[in-house]
């Protein structure tokens, strides 16, 4: 019986394929075609499918300046254009430095300033100074003055005209540095 059993199985298993090749084969294999009225509409196409998608062509972006990102405009995979603006770097950092720099044009402006007046200080002294060694090279030659005061008024007239010089280049550094620093911050605006 055990026999007759496995003999009914494999027959009933040759059978179903056998309806199943029959079926399959007698399947047209010719497009079918249907037709419709012509209609106004939109057409919804949909695709299913699993997988990893990949850029046709990889951008990396990077910058002229670093700090903090105030504000991000864009996502990852976004589409950006030429002229868009894709993050806002925090301005504080170079706001103060912007600050910094004004005020160190400031201080230098002041020295500057205190400079010209030292100078203008120095040259009022040199003159009196020499007027004073004239004065006293003429006494002494009448033998007025002695040759001690003379030489105390060559040593002043000397030391007065010593002190002369020009005001440091540092004067020039904030300017420069406030220069840039306007360019910098335009550039916290990365596109």
């Amino acid at each position: 019986m055990n026999l007759n059993k496995k003999w009914i199985i494999l027959i009933g298993v040759a059978v179903i394929a056998g309806l199943f090749v029959f079926f399959g084969l007698s399947r047209s294999t010719q497009a079918q075609h249907f037709t419709a009225r012509v209609e106004r509409g939109d057409i919804h196409d949909v695709v299913d499918a699993t997988g990893t998608i990949n850029a046709v062509i990889l951008v990396q972006v990077g910058s002229q300046v670093s700090g903090s990102i105030a504000k991000l405009n864009v996502d990852f995979n976004s589409r950006v254009h030429k002229g868009d603006i894709v993050a806002l770097i925090d301005p504080a950092l170079f706001q103060g430095a912007l600050l910094q720099a004004s005020a160190d044009l400031d201080n230098a402006k002041a020295n500057l300033v205190a400079a010209k007046a030292n100078q203008d200080k120095a040259t009022a002294t040199a003159q009196q100074t020499k007027a004073d060694y004239d004065r006293t090279a003429e006494l002494t030659t009448e033998k007025i003055m002695s040759q001690q005061q003379l030489d105390l008024a060559k040593a002043n007239y000397d030391s007065a005209n010593a002190g002369w010089g020009r005001p440091s280049r540092t004067s020039r550094r904030p300017k420069r540095r406030l220069a840039r620093n306007p360019r910098r911050l335009q550039w916290r605006r990365q596109t």
